[in-house]
């Protein structure tokens, strides 16, 4: 668990208004090249319950059905104001995910896991793809376990480092392990592992499924939502702008969050605190 605590109020906030300054470039992207986006997560969470962040929350998490996220890969990068880079798994092979961040020149934002890799650390927002998923119970776990694998996999080739810096012997060993794992990891095809990771992830995609999903995310049906629950978008107080959200917001949030008006207890009230942290 990360410790929000080590943040003073003032670092919180900063990193809140640099998002939120990102955000307003990305929907200007998204809206030049005519590509859909929606908040999603927390994110959404925070747009219905708080009209913006939820207080104690550090970052901003956005979705893409398949064919928008491919548009605004190959086209959002120069339209950009300076002081942003577009970071994918196309365009930095040093990137150890299978998404993509809108980073911000100037900051560093490092988790443990990734900070002896030599690429852009700047603070961000997190884009993720939405596929098609099977609506058959058994295709759909099929599908999830094959990818979760290739991810695992994937991780390892580009990460040396365990997600939280070691302290006891039994972590600094399992750390150990972990840099011998990579080395072997390391020597496998970046290209083979990415082309059937999509593969693998799109399979569904144009088969008139009922949902999309990002299957990114280690626990199955999160990043998850029907298509009658998503469309149409509508536009929702984020903050001080207006961004899309799901149309049924309410079950998509109970789904995800059960009673989601209700704050959580005062001990899980943390963010994603990282190894490093430099606002600029």
């Amino acid at each position: 668990m990360y410790d929000l605590t080590i943040y003073t109020d003032e670092e919180l906030k900063k990193i809140q208004n640099l998002e939120l300054e990102c955000l307003k470039a990305i929907i200007n992207v998204c809206n030049e090249i005519n590509v859909e986006y929606f908040l999603i997560g927390g994110t959404a969470l925070g747009a219905i319950r708080h009209n913006g962040f939820i207080p104690w929350d550090d970052d901003i998490d956005i979705g893409m059905t398949r064919e928008n996220y491919t548009k605004f890969l190959n086209e959002a990068q120069q339209l950009f104001p300076k002081g942003y880079y577009l970071q994918s798994p196309y365009n930095d092979k040093k990137n150890p995910y299978y998404y993509s961040k809108v980073r911000i020149d100037g900051t560093e934002f490092v988790e443990y896991c990734n900070h002896r890799i030599n690429m852009h650390h700047g603070v961000y927002i997190d884009i993720f793809p939405f596929d098609e998923v099977p609506d058959d119970e058994e295709k759909n776990i099929i599908q999830f376990n094959k990818v979760q694998k290739l991810i695992r996999k994937f991780s390892l080739r580009q990460s040396p480092d365990v997600a939280q810096e070691p302290h006891s012997i039994t972590e600094r060993i399992k750390a150990i392990i972990r840099i011998f794992i990579h080395k072997i990891y390391k020597l496998s095809s970046y290209k083979k592992i990415t082309d059937n990771l999509e593969k693998t992830i799109t399979q569904y995609n144009g088969t008139g499924q009922k949902a999309i999903a990002s299957l990114n995310f280690p626990k199955r049906k999160k990043l998850y939502i029907l298509k009658e629950d998503l469309y149409p978008l509508i536009d929702y107080q984020f903050e001080d702008i207006k961004a899309k959200i799901p149309n049924n917001y309410d079950r998509y949030l109970k789904t995800h969050y059960g009673n989601y008006m209700e704050l959580p207890p005062q001990n899980e009230r943390f963010g994603h605190k990282p190894y490093k942290v430099n606002l600029g």
